[in-house]
């Protein structure tokens, strides 16, 4: 029966689906979240991280679990998949499973003191037979290897160890395998304080770029708020206010009507005066929220924030900055302060015609 090929840095599929779902989760909530662009950054930033961490757990309790099995126990994938941590483990480097059907004889490769070695991996409970070395000997030729290992969980017959002597080729049987698993254990168990200090150094290094990227999303665009929720509020009061009239309007009876009483004479109608014609009154510019950001009480980052503007709401221009790069508007909230300038849809032509407003 064909192998599935893989290698023993990947974990089962199960484990990977779960961080592919966990990332697509993310991202899609990031992306769906009418959020400012800064503070859907910073959440698809953490979510990334903690799918990683996860992701990185998972892995470790796999290579765990590797380890503590006895080697009859484990599939022929799960044992190519042990001997590259045993490798791994000894301090061999580039160590990949290649294993499957078209693996031409090596279901490992490796690298130690600059050599390079294949590594064909035999979990058998009975002596391994000479065929197999030469087969061995003859992947080293067509892998352009320097030297090739044959690992079982058995033994070799005396035929194979003749085949295997005077070649590029070592035999570990189930005896030395052992001896290698032990060695690996104590340099593992020696290690280990590093390893833990690495792991350490990762997770606070996580935890500091996330919270680098909420103080940064925090101080170009204030506190998360939902983009349009403020809007949806106050058409939701408008609607209240107006359906509480009605009703009050429907509440009121409705009176007698008065008997008609005795027609007056008609009197001198006075000749009318002229009515003033009404000034016109003058229509303020406006401008399109580009991206929700910080209304401020001053034309500068330092500056007070007053209030928030939303994508896509309609605020009243009064002027600009005498730098160009902020904008004194009036939110639909009636709240006056300054926005910076990349934050708003501007026609060019109104841009020029704002006057400049010189800043407290």
């Amino acid at each position: 029966m064909a192998r599935h090929s893989r290698s023993h840095r990947s974990d089962p599929g199960e484990l990977d689906l779960l961080s592919s779902l966990l990332v697509f989760i993310v991202i899609f909530g990031g992306i769906v979240l009418d959020l400012t662009i800064w503070w859907k950054i910073s959440l698809i930033g953490a979510g990334l991280t903690i799918a990683f961490l996860i992701n990185r757990w998972l892995r470790e309790q796999r290579l765990r679990w590797l380890r503590r099995q006895q080697l009859l126990d484990l599939s022929p994938d799960e044992f190519e998949q042990r001997v590259g941590i045993l490798l791994e483990d000894l301090g061999w480097r580039q160590v990949t499973v290649r294993g499957g059907s078209g693996d031409r004889g090596v279901d490992i490769t490796a690298e130690r003191d600059g050599l390079r070695y294949i590594i064909q991996c035999k979990r058998y409970t009975k002596p391994v037979g000479p065929n197999y070395v030469r087969d061995l000997v003859g992947a080293l030729q067509i892998q352009r290897a320097d030297r090739a290992i044959l690992v079982t969980t058995s033994a070799f017959t005396s035929q194979s160890r003749l085949e295997a002597k005077g070649q590029a080729v070592e035999l570990w049987d189930g005896k030395i395998l052992i001896q290698r698993i032990e060695e690996a254990a104590q340099l593992h168990a020696t290690h280990q304080p590093h390893h833990r200090k690495r792991d350490a150094l990762l997770l606070v290094g996580a935890m500091g770029f996330n919270l680098i990227l909420a103080g940064v999303a925090l101080l170009l665009s204030g506190p998360p708020t939902v983009a349009g929720s403020a809007q949806a509020g106050q058409a939701q009061f408008v609607g209240i206010a107006s359906n509480a009239a009605s009703n009050n309007n429907a509440a009121i009876p409705a009176t007698a009507t008065p008997k008609p009483t005795a027609t007056p004479r008609p009197t001198r109608t006075p000749q009318p005066t002229a009515t003033p014609a009404p000034t016109a009154t003058p229509v303020l510019p406006t401008a399109t929220v580009f991206n929700g950001g910080n209304v401020r009480a001053a034309p500068n980052l330092q500056g007070t924030v007053l209030d928030q503007i939303h994508a896509y709401e309609t605020v009243i221009l009064l002027g600009r900055s005498a730098d160009g790069s902020w904008r004194r508007i009036i939110n639909p909230r009636q709240q006056e302060g300054w926005v910076h300038r990349s934050l708003l849809t501007i026609d060019p032509a109104v841009d020029e015609s704002l006057p400049i407003i010189a800043s407290n």
